[in-house]
């Protein structure tokens, strides 16, 4: 019995997705800015390292990363270089001053959205916490 509400209730909603960082996926250009802020790297660290940040609980593919790098080279928010120092050529990506405050201002847009989730988030926790 218990298999079938299980089977139902997948049905009504696709739950990997809250487990995957659905609610992360919007923050892909905050966490990138700000990786790049740190310091100047390639796409497959930020990558892994924004995996690092959620805890595991989300990792961006390289069909999402990698074309907002470029788009970010576009608007002139990153610079891009090779770097083949390591006999494995890699595109290398940091941050440039413009990319800088669009980070600072997307922080003070942020704070105050997240704040607002979590709220929804906590409402919604305590209702599932209630007896019926």
């Amino acid at each position: 019995m218990k298999k079938d509400k299980e089977n139902i209730y997948e049905k009504l909603i696709d739950v990997s997705k809250l487990s995957r960082g659905l609610l992360l996926k919007g923050l892909l250009p905050y966490y990138v800015l700000g990786l790049l802020a740190q310091e100047k790297t390639y796409g497959k660290r930020i990558i892994d390292k924004i995996y690092q940040i959620t805890g595991g609980n989300w990792k961006p593919s390289p069909g999402s990363v990698y074309p907002l790098l470029q788009r970010m080279a576009r608007l002139g928010l990153v610079s891009e270089y090779i770097d083949d120092s390591s006999g494995h050529p890699k595109r290398i990506y940091e941050l440039k001053d413009a990319g800088r405050e669009v980070y600072k201002d997307m922080r003070e847009e942020i704070r105050p959205r997240l704040k607002r989730t979590i709220e929804l988030l906590s409402l919604h926790l305590e209702e599932l916490e209630k007896d019926f």
